[in-house]
This record gives C-alpha cells, sequence and structure tokens, in this order.
C-alpha cells in the first residue's frame, strides 16, 4: 500500500509545496506557475525538490524566484499534515504521483512539459499511466445519435483491445466509459472534480479491482466541480491518448469545443477526429475547419488502430472559408482540384436520379492520382445524391457551397470516369433526368 513510507524525498517535497492537505490554510499552495519557477531554479542550480526539505535552502529560494521566504517555509513544515492526508488517501485506495516520480507519465512530460500537472491523484491501476487508446469525448448534453456512436466506438476500442481515455462527466465521457467497461475493455477517466466519490462507487469498485479501470485528477480528491478545473482537465485526456474523438460538440462555448481547439492549436497536435454526417452539431463542422478530422468509416474486418494510423497521416485540410454546413449534406472541407488535401465527413452512398452532363463543360486541369481517388471516394456521392434536387451545375455548386467552375472540373471529371452519362442538352440546361432504364447503379 502507498504510504509515506514509500512515497519518495521529491514527491513528499511537490506535495508539501503544491498540496492542498484540507484545513490547512496556514499559507496558499504554490500554483502551476508558481511551481515551474521553482523546477528552474532547481534545474539550474543542479538540485531537485528533496533539496528543499532542508530549510537552509529557502532563503537562495526565495531571493532566486520571488516567492515569499514565511511562505514556502510554512509549506515546507506541513510534515505531520501530510501524514495524515496520505493516510485518508489510502483508506480509499487514493495514492499520489508527482513529476519527479519515475510512473508519472511520460507522455506528459514530453507533451505538456511545463504544463503538466506537478501532482497526480490516482485510483486504480498504475500500469494504466503508460496511456495510449483513443479519448472520447463530448458534450454533457447528447442526442440519441452521438449516443449510439459513443457505445459503438468505446465497444469496439474494447473488443480490439485499444484504451478509452475520457473525461468523466455527464453525457459523453460517462457512457464511452461505461461502453468500453462492459464489453471487457479499460479505460483511464481523467477527473476534474470527487475523485474520492468516484473510486468508491459501486459501479467504479469491480473495474478498480480487476485493473481495468484508472481513475486519475491534478485536483484534491474532494474538490468540488468548477468550469476551470473542467478546462484544464482537457489537455490530460488528449495528452495521455494517441487519438481525440469528439462525438458532439456545441460551437464557440463548452468544455468538449475549447478542449479539441486547444488541442488542434498544440505544436503538433494530437490527430483529433470528429464525428461527421447529417444532424451532427455544429460545433463538429467547424472543428473540421480548424484542422480536425473526420472520423473514418471503419470496416468490420478492418482493425481499429490501423484504420486510425493510417487516416492520422493523411495531410491536414485545408478548408476554404465558403463552406458551411447544410441540412441536407454531411460537412466538407474541398480543396482547388489540384489540390489532393481535405477533411472530409463519411458519407452514405444514395441512389437516386442520374443526370447528364453536357459535352461544353470546360475541362479541368488533369488532376492528380490523389485528387481523382478523393472524386470518387469523396465528392461523387454528395454530387449524386443532390442530382435529383439541382437542375444546373450553378444550382449544384451552391448546395454544396462551392464555385461554379469548381463544379464544373468534377462533374467532368466524373463523367469522364463513367459515373454519370455526359451529353449535350438542347434546353442549356446543365442536366437531364436519365429514364429508368439508364439510370447508373452505383458500385
Amino acid at each position: 500500500m502507498y504510504s509515506m513510507k514509500t512515497m519518495s524525498e521529491d514527491a513528499k517535497a511537490i506535495l508539501l509545496l503544491c498540496g492542498h492537505l484540507g484545513g490547512d490554510a496556514s499559507a496558499d499552495p504554490l500554483d502551476q506557475r508558481e511551481y515551474n519557477t521553482v523546477v528552474r531554479w532547481l534545474v539550474n542550480a543542479r538540485l531537485r525538490p528533496s533539496d528543499l526539505l532542508n530549510p537552509d535552502r529557502v532563503p537562495e529560494l526565495a531571493e532566486a524566484t520571488g516567492l515569499a521566504a514565511p511562505r514556502l517555509n510554512a509549506l515546507l513544515k506541513r510534515g505531520v499534515k501530510l501524514g495524515f492526508a496520505v493516510e485518508e488517501w489510502n483508506q480509499s485506495g487514493i495514492w499520489v504521483t508527482c513529476r519527479s516520480d519515475p510512473e508519472y507519465p511520460a507522455r506528459y512530460k514530453s507533451r505538456l512539459k511545463e504544463k503538466a500537472p506537478p501532482i497526480l491523484f490516482c485510483a486504480g491501476e498504475q500500469g494504466l499511466l503508460r496511456g495510449g487508446g483513443l479519448a472520447i469525448v463530448g458534450s454533457r448534453n447528447v442526442d440519441s445519435e452521438g449516443d449510439a456512436f459513443a457505445r459503438e466506438v468505446a465497444e469496439r476500442c474494447a473488443r480490439e483491445g485499444m484504451p478509452v481515455v475520457s473525461g468523466g462527466a455527464r453525457g459523453v465521457d460517462q457512457i464511452a466509459m461505461s461502453a468500453a467497461l462492459e464489453a471487457g475493455g479499460v479505460v483511464v477517466g481523467v477527473l476534474a472534480d470527487s475523485l474520492l466519490r468516484r473510486s468508491v462507487s459501486r459501479d467504479a469498485r469491480p473495474a478498480l479491482a480487476n485493473g481495468r479501470l484508472l481513475l486519475i485528477s491534478p485536483y484534491h480528491p474532494k474538490a468540488r466541480f468548477s468550469v476551470g478545473a473542467a478546462m484544464g482537465r482537457n489537455k490530460l485526456v488528449y495528452g495521455l491518448s494517441d487519438y481525440g474523438l469528439v462525438i458532439s460538440s456545441d460551437f464557440g462555448k463548452g468544455g468538449t469545443w475549447e478542449g479539441a481547439r486547444e488541442e488542434l492549436k498544440r505544436p503538433p497536435p494530437r490527430t483529433v477526429f470528429v464525428r461527421t454526417g447529417p444532424g451532427v452539431p455544429k460545433g463538429n463542422v467547424e472543428l473540421l475547419k480548424l484542422g480536425a478530422t473526420a472520423f473514418p468509416a471503419v470496416d468490420p474486418s478492418q482493425n481499429l488502430a490501423e484504420a486510425l494510423e493510417n487516416a492520422a497521416r493523411e495531410p491536414s485540410a485545408s478548408v476554404s472559408p465558403a463552406i458551411s454546413e447544410t441540412p441536407e449534406f454531411p460537412a466538407l472541407a474541398i480543396t482547388s482540384p489540384s489540390d489532393p488535401h481535405t477533411a472530409t465527413a463519411p458519407v452514405t452512398k444514395s441512389r437516386g436520379n442520374v443526370m447528364a452532363v453536357r459535352e461544353t463543360l470546360e475541362p479541368p486541369p488533369e488532376p492528380s492520382l490523389a485528387s481523382k481517388d478523393i472524386i470518387l471516394d469523396v465528392v461523387r456521392p454528395l454530387i449524386i445524391g443532390a442530382l435529383d434536387k439541382a437542375r444546373t451545375s450553378q444550382d449544384l455548386a451552391k448546395r454544396l457551397n462551392v464555385t461554379k467552375p469548381q463544379m464544373d472540373a468534377w462533374l467532368k471529371q466524373l463523367a469522364k470516369d463513367q459515373v454519370i452519362e455526359e451529353r449535350t442538352v438542347r434546353n442549356r440546361r446543365m442536366f437531364s433526368t436519365l429514364s429508368p432504364d439508364e439510370e447508373f447503379r452505383l458500385s
């Protein structure tokens, strides 16, 4: 059992400086920014946190960092309080790892650097701190489609041995975590509050006991919910995983939106996948424009990890500002015909009235092989699905929010590939409906 005896001297010093030990108001613990100034001084002085347990070091530290010496002394003299706190945590199965410890997540140190929390409170299987897997996140209020999607992906992660990482909040987070555990998978929950209460809950105890669940938090085990803590937790969810998946996000607000946006700005970002398709929230669509990637359609015969790795290797999309969400189609990030890079939404092949294209279309530039693949795999189903509603190429361009020359280029390529029939139309409309016996059946 984790105890004061097994705790490293470095960890003791970090907890004394940064930890909230309950009922102690003698001095405010150091926040992360302040602790980082301490770390920089220690590194430059070739010292370790444990060296600060010697009170003779405090004047040097105070002078170098600008922190008040009386405050530092008061924090470092809380050894008895620390002992009682550790005993209380032990009784609930909670243990602590600090940035100086070998078991502290290497992913946080390498990825978050100074933003990695000095202390992590943990309950469950220590080995899961290695991280990896898929972070599944989303809004507290999620529709039935998002609920089903989160469950399906989490269950598939469980079947294929991929850890699920999430934030433990109501809604998508809890749905994904529960689905993965029920399917026999492993889960890491990064909590913003109430670690103590969650660790002793009836739902968590079996999974904690058999090593399939790890709960961690940078906040005191009894901490209550706060918006700031929830926002701060987001980077830890992404940081511990290989990829992120946003199930549902509001636009411009909320923890899911801010967490994904923050991750997409981090150099280099984790690949953030987004659920796409008709009816997804606007936030999902807008995240594609910020560099997120549409979650790939994965065949049952495929390996999920391999499919995500392949999708993550695709170059980031260069999104046209003209693209916006429409009620009829999944959102697309569409680029010029010569640009093979695009972030796309999964689409369902539809069969409807297929139109003919007049022969007088201006031929587009010869596309690259990658560009042809994009036309065949992405644009084609959207165009085919809209042909029964659009009567001219301009109508079709408007429906898909692209320019008419861009649409003309695609139509010409589709006709060349014999996906649609090219013909001259007397009334100079771009399309003419084929008769039933001429209907082209999509492969």
